[in-house]
């Protein structure tokens, strides 16, 4: 119950600070969600929002999913809901950068243990009313925040050792943090649009990506990069993050059924996300992948040359380094109990697919 009492806590100011309607009449509004992906946890995160909104708002709120990049590319679909032409945007938020430096802060590798800990740390009282702040400016604004992956690297060729990365150039994220990452470890890290990654790999333009098995298993990278190394170097926070200007739109109770529904999604949607990336741990190898784990040297070698650009990256960029503090210290509070709710998880995962 944690989350649904303190989600909507967070988002009050935001619809205090938003001129509305009065309650809705018989009017129905068309909304739109739109994200890159497909089959991962925004997708299904998506539809468990389409059905309660529709049946809350007894079909007044109608509700449209556009995955896999069907409203466009990263660009596009961040300018729709800052221009209001799309309602929601699923995203990772690293790729509103450009809006705020302050979006990079959850990426600094080695600072989460679990999905379960990056996702009490961004939702923490502390963090989560400050976080929302970070795109009002800009129209946008987070209902609600999950932890949806894991990081890792598929790849053409086997990456079994950190001297497997030196000279490869690996698709990644466009922050200045995600191509540090891969200079550490002597490899070039290359921003690709997602939807241009397959065919980027397939061509040889890159010898393969940093991504997550949620959204890399969902989209085949298997069939054009069969080597996936779990790193476990970073993970992946994603939003569901609205449109201000679609939300001015409605009327006062729908804007309030979108909180409160998109609230009671918060930690359900953590556990899908680590559900589906369970399952693609599997399944990869039944595709006829390979999962490859690096060794314990090399795995603490990692983090030895990895945990350091949190500090110097983030924490020394004044733009970024409140919001990197106040989530670092988040992180501390918050470690012991992600660490009892990630094992509640993996046990009940566990039985399930006995």
């Amino acid at each position: 119950m944690r989350n649904l009492t303190r989600v909507p806590l967070a988002a009050a100011g935001v619809l205090a600070a938003i001129a509305a309607w009065p309650a809705s009449a018989q009017k129905s509004y068309e909304i739109k969600i739109g994200f890159v992906t497909i089959n991962d946890s925004n997708h299904r995160s998506s539809e468990l929002l389409k059905a309660a909104l529709e049946k809350r708002t007894a079909g007044k709120l109608k509700v449209k999913i556009f995955p896999a990049a069907q409203l466009g590319i990263i660009p596009r679909q961040l300018e729709g809901i800052q221009l209001g032409t799309q309602a929601f945007f699923f995203t990772p938020p690293g790729f509103f950068q450009g809006i705020n430096p302050a979006f990079q802060a959850p990426d600094a590798p080695g600072m989460f243990d679990s999905h379960w800990h990056q996702h009490l740390t961004l939702n923490h009282p502390s963090v989560r009313p400050e976080w929302d702040k970070l795109g009002m400016e800009a129209g946008i604004v987070p209902v609600y925040l999950w932890s949806a992956g894991v990081g890792a690297i598929s790849s053409r060729d086997p990456i079994r050792t950190l001297a497997d990365l030196e000279g490869k150039k690996l698709r990644v994220l466009a922050t200045k943090m995600e191509i540090a990452l891969m200079e550490v470890f002597g490899a070039a890290g290359v921003p690709i649009p997602y939807s241009q990654v397959v065919p980027s790999i397939q061509r040889r333009v890159v010898d393969g990506a940093r991504s997550a098995i949620i959204v890399m298993g969902p989209s085949k990278f298997y069939t054009v990069a069969k080597y996936l190394t779990r790193t476990a170097g970073g993970y992946i926070p994603v939003g569901a993050y609205a449109s201000l200007a679609v939300l001015k739109k409605l009327p006062k109770d729908l804007q309030t059924a979108i909180w409160e529904e998109g609230a009671k999604l918060t930690d359900t949607t953590v556990e899908i996300a680590i559900e589906i990336t369970t399952h693609w741990e599997k399944q990869w190898v039944k595709e006829g992948g390979e999962v490859i784990d690096f060794s314990a040297a090399d795995r603490e070698e990692f983090f030895r040359r990895a945990k350091p650009l949190g500090d110097k990256i983030l924490g020394s960029n004044p733009k970024i380094a409140p919001m990197y503090n106040l989530i670092k210290a988040a992180a501390e509070q918050t470690r012991a109990e992600a660490a009892v709710k990630h094992k509640a998880t993996m046990m009940r995962l566990e039985k399930e697919m006995k």
